[in-house]
């Protein structure tokens, strides 16, 4: 770990209304004590109508790693949306082997406008024993080839083990959408799944952002060298108090 506390390298696309992506990444880090190095891997306009993806230079985001890494370490890697193979190939050039990676396998916004022209065979090579995977339902699905998610936490544990096969780390499947309790299921390669209840919280249109929270948080409790179920209750607490927070600008 380096000094002055984890430099965690978060890698998304810019959402200037900071609703989502490297904003709320960069809150999230700095929340819990750490460090966030921010690299942008796309622009986007998301609004009420507007919508727009534009990947940044490949050439450039690597070169940004290149200078981060010449100030300093780093020690765990947020990989949140990536437009494009060129762009995710950039990534894991920069970043030295080793380094622990939290990836969010985010390719369609909430309201399912698509965000990356990657595809589940993407995600699928970036495993190794240092890669966690935190999809929500769906994703899960998708990185499998299944027509339909998870119905429940047995079926959810069932796929994130059928993750952990391709070589991964570890795997959270985010069950924020189960019907009845809500339940994220965490898997270590290694070890007892640990299932985290927790309250269903209703998210207003305007907050998105939780899935990027939770990872940006599992981030750091990872590069911090925290067991996978210890970091990612944390970050359940990160994404519960979120939902929570009243709305800036409304009372």
């Amino acid at each position: 770990m380096s000094r002055g506390g984890s430099r965690i390298l978060v890698a998304a696309g810019l959402d200037p209304s900071g609703r989502a992506g490297l904003f709320a990444d960069v809150e999230t880090v700095r929340s819990l004590g750490a460090q966030p190095l921010a690299i942008p891997t796309a622009l986007t306009a998301q609004g009420a109508r507007t919508f727009a993806v534009t990947p940044v230079s490949p050439r450039m985001l690597g070169a940004q790693i290149d200078a981060l890494l010449e100030l300093g370490p780093i020690d765990a890697v947020k990989l949140g949306m990536v437009p494009d193979r060129a762009v995710l190939q950039a990534i894991v050039r920069a970043v030295p082997r080793g380094v622990p990676w939290i990836v969010d396998p985010v390719v369609r916004t909430s309201r399912g406008q698509p965000l990356s022209s990657l595809g589940r065979r993407d995600y699928l090579a970036l495993a190794g024993p240092h890669v966690i995977l935190t999809p929500n339902l769906n994703e899960t699905a998708w990185l499998l080839g299944r027509s339909r998610p998870p119905a429940d936490a047995a079926e959810a544990e069932s796929c994130a083990r059928a993750l952990i096969a391709h070589g991964f780390g570890g795997v959270v499947v985010k069950g924020g959408h189960l019907r009845g309790v809500k339940v994220d299921v965490v898997v270590p390669a290694s070890g007892p799944a640990t299932l985290q209840k927790g309250r269903a919280l209703k998210r207003p249109p305007t907050k998105r952002g939780s899935g990027c929270r939770y990872a940006s948080a599992l981030a750091v409790g990872v590069a911090r060298r925290e067991a996978l179920a210890v970091a990612a209750r944390r970050a359940k607490r990160v994404v519960e108090k979120f939902l929570r927070a009243p709305i800036l600008g409304q009372k």
